[in-house]
């Protein structure tokens, strides 16, 4: 799904921003909404069309956000590297044993700090380990 205006939300494309709001769509975009996104930022940042510095700049990060994100290996690559970003930022409250949990009903629960019940489906007895992030704060649980 993108935006109406692959812009908006992005009136200067920095250096930390992710190609995914470079290009103004989502992380679920469809390859079609990433290339429609890509064709409307190049027409208007091309550098021969706008002849600046900023405009060359911007042009860069958006091919580069493109190519990476069209294809399929680069594009689960980059993914996986803003979950690890993103968990990279929280702070492990709590490391559970797998054989400790009790599930019902294909879930086991378990109380954060902050109060709030975190929900861990049984499928995670597959992984060899499993981050869980609070829904209410920055914690995580490790299961493993």
């Amino acid at each position: 799904m993108t935006s109406n205006n692959p812009e908006e939300g992005s009136s200067s494309i920095k250096g930390d921003e992710n190609y995914y709001e470079i290009l103004g769509c989502n992380e679920g975009a469809t390859l079609d909404e990433l290339k429609q996104n890509y064709q409307q930022l190049v027409k208007k940042h091309h550098p021969d069309k706008q002849g600046d510095a900023t405009s060359t700049e911007k042009f860069v990060k958006i091919d580069k956000a493109f190519k990476t994100l069209r294809d399929e290996k680069s594009r689960k690559e980059y993914d996986a590297s803003l979950l690890q970003d993103d968990f990279s930022g929280s702070l492990i409250y709590a490391e559970l044993k797998k054989n400790e949990l009790d599930f019902v009903d294909d879930e086991a629960v378990f109380v954060c700090r902050c109060g709030e019940k975190i929900s861990i489906p049984k499928d995670v007895l597959s992984e060899e380990e499993s981050i869980i992030e609070c829904s209410e704060c920055t914690n995580c649980i490790l299961v493993k």
